[in-house]
């Protein structure tokens, strides 16, 4: 691959952290911990927010894990520890909740957020992060049936090319994915 020069800038770890949105694990959990406190007019809730943060080595298990649940086995995104300004990881306390990837030539390679966290706005923050960073055109492939495929138009993203099989390599053929893909860019 492409030798990058070593991040010179020491990055500070936090991204923002975000005290308002509540996705629906999260009103569970606060629902669970209120009622623990019967007896109490108003319960005494300790709230977290969902952190946003560049990719740390620490993460990495998680990280993986959620890609490949999400995804095909094997993924393996320690590589990325060499740019972490193009990655952005969203944690509930210490757990990864959602995680974005992109190379520095403007190529999302992953975006997940965990099923039980979605419809909070996790997803959409990723992005705009990484589109604000970026420097070039942002470009992306996204599987034909996905519904991620919305939040990318909603993004300025427009459809390039229809490309058959272009995950055939990925997924196992059980007939559970969509194979073909739509190559995507934002222009910058």
């Amino acid at each position: 691959g492409m030798q990058l020069p070593a991040y010179q800038v020491k990055l500070k770890p936090l991204i923002t952290q975000d005290f308002t949105s509540k996705p629906k694990k999260l009103k569970v959990l606060e629902e669970v911990k209120a009622y623990g406190l019967i007896g109490h007019p108003k319960p005494i809730l300790e709230e977290f927010p969902i952190t946003y943060s560049y990719l740390q080595r620490s993460h990495l298990r998680q990280v993986n894990n959620l890609l490949r649940d999400s995804f095909w086995a094997g993924i393996d995104v320690s590589d990325t520890l060499e740019f972490p300004q193009y990655t952005i990881i969203a944690l509930y306390r210490r757990m990864v909740i959602g995680c974005a990837f992109m190379t520095p030539e403007g190529y999302i390679l992953y975006i997940v957020v965990h099923p039980d966290w979605r419809g909070a706005g996790i997803a959409s923050f990723m992005l705009y992060h990484l589109t604000q960073i970026a420097i070039t055109d942002v470009t992306l492939h996204v599987s034909a049936n996905n519904d991620a495929m919305i939040l990318y138009q909603q993004f300025g993203f427009k459809l390039e090319q229809y490309i058959l099989d272009f995950y055939a390599r990925y997924y196992p053929d059980d007939g559970k994915h969509c194979m073909n893909a739509f190559y995507m860019r934002l222009r910058k």
